[in-house]
């Protein structure tokens, strides 16, 4: 990429999803005076649209590892994904609803605790229309900035480590996660990228959860999403 973001395209960024860059620190302070100071300290920032096995697994290897894990839960859009960016199911859980599946479905592990993202880590689909687009494109840019911002709260919270989910079929996630391992090189933090999940040959995906919701078939869902996140869909949904 010729184009290199720096701290002006950062601080400009703050300011268009929240109050800048003190907006941020304000956040953070906050964040910090409710939950208190950690040793081994790691993180994971979920969609959760719906949550899925996939994803518990990622939080329990995270929890096996680390004294404390930060669950963040993406609080604006949801972003599809893991289907090769293609799904078109139009099935998006508000975040009121994901929230209260990731409680419930890790509800059972004592050293995680899960968190609104705040306004300052977003999703994709709610990356500001145009900015830096024309230099980068507006996943690549978005991708930097999320990652830029992620390890800036990574750095105030103590968190040493960040746990992800390997992206082998999205390629648009995978931009996202190739950013994110040189932000967290830049910023001395480690990226621990996990292999997805199986179900036989298909990895464990939101999208294959979507799918199985829009079709109804609740013994594919099964194969995706354990309780008691399948008892809420299937009251939700069904």
């Amino acid at each position: 990429m010729g184009t290199v973001i720096g701290r002006e395209n950062l601080n400009q960024y703050l300011t268009l999803i929240g109050e800048g860059p003190t907006g941020l620190e304000k956040w953070e302070q906050n964040l910090k005076a409710s939950i208190g100071q950690a040793e081994g300290r790691s993180c994971v920032i979920l969609n959760a649209n719906p949550f899925t096995i996939g994803q518990k697994y990622l939080v329990q290897l995270a929890s096996s590892r680390s004294t404390e894990v930060l669950v963040f839960v993406i609080q604006g859009r949801p972003e599809s994904g893991a289907k090769g960016n293609h799904e078109n199911t139009g099935i998006e859980f508000p975040f009121e609803s994901r929230l209260k599946m990731v409680k419930d479905g890790l509800s059972d592990l004592r050293n995680v605790t899960v968190l609104p993202s705040g306004p300052y880590l977003i999703s994709r689909s709610d990356f500001p229309k145009g900015f830096l687009s024309q230099d980068l494109g507006s996943v690549p840019a978005h991708a930097v900035l999320d990652s830029m911002v992620l390890c800036h709260i990574c750095r105030s919270l103590g968190i040493k480590t960040v746990y992800a989910g390997d992206e082998p079929r999205d390629e648009l996630s995978e931009i996202h996660l190739n950013a994110l391992r040189q932000e967290c090189r830049n910023n001395n933090i480690l990226l621990k990228v996990a292999e997805r999940k199986r179900v036989g040959e298909k990895y464990i995906t939101s999208s294959l959860a979507r799918q199985a919701i829009a079709d109804k078939n609740i013994e594919d869902l099964k194969e995706t999403v354990a309780e008691p996140t399948l008892s809420y869909l299937k009251e939700l949904c069904f």
